[in-house]
């Protein structure tokens, strides 16, 4: 319950996709600033050629210095992914500052660091999200998701439904949806969708029970 069907796997111990991309964005930067200092050369000189081949080199480094310090618009802010949620019959309950349990017919989801995306890079051949490694951040909201599967329980020994930790990224992922344990990562739009793809498990009645439960045990 709450995180049927499959998806492809990302690894959180090192990048799949992203170093053939890199190469393959280094070979074309590569040929665009040669065939520019080509044309220079033709029209002016070869020092106006070597010039313009240089300032395009450059830019483009520049360029990839500065882009990971722009924040993301991805997602359109913040309560953009609550409102689609909420639309297609998710309850949403406030779990802290940077949290929300969303339970729905898909079932339930402990949506992380929404407010604030958390940026993911691959360092080292490793993954990190928001400065920490990624297996110590979803570590870390495994064992949130778990607790809250305790709070949505029945008294006794019945388990409540399965959380699905999801961690929501900004930055460059080499797949739409990823996976670190038992958490799912992506940027929010992608996370949404990977919700609502989910078969329908819960009904109208299950989660407005849930979702009561959950409000008075978290309030």
């Amino acid at each position: 319950m709450g995180d049927g069907g499959s998806i492809r796997p990302g690894s959180a111990g090192g990048p799949t996709a992203a170093p053939g991309a890199r190469k393959a964005r280094f070979a074309v930067r590569a040929l665009i600033a040669v065939g520019a200092g080509v044309m220079a050369t033709g029209f002016i000189d070869w020092r106006a050629g070597l010039l313009v081949a240089g300032l395009t080199a450059l830019t483009y480094v520049l360029l990839a210095t500065a882009a990971p310090r722009v924040p993301s618009a991805e997602g359109g802010g913040p309560e953009r992914p609550l409102r689609e949620l909420e639309r297609r019959g998710y309850r949403l309950v406030r779990d802290g500052a940077s949290r929300h349990l969303a339970i729905g017919p898909g079932g339930a989801y402990l949506l992380e660091a929404l407010t604030r995306p958390y940026r993911v890079v691959a360092r080292a051949g490793a993954w990190r999200i928001g400065g920490q490694p990624a297996d110590r951040v979803s570590d870390r909201a495994g064992a949130r998701a778990a607790r809250l599967e305790r709070v949505l329980g029945a008294p006794g020994p019945d388990p409540g439904p399965p959380v699905v930790p999801v961690i929501l990224v900004a930055g460059h992922l080499p797949e739409p949806v990823m996976r670190s344990g038992r958490a799912v990562i992506a940027r929010p739009r992608a996370a949404v969708r990977y919700i609502l793809d989910r078969p329908d498990v819960l009904g109208s009645g299950d989660i407005d029970v849930l979702a009561d439960t959950a409000h008075t045990r978290l309030g």
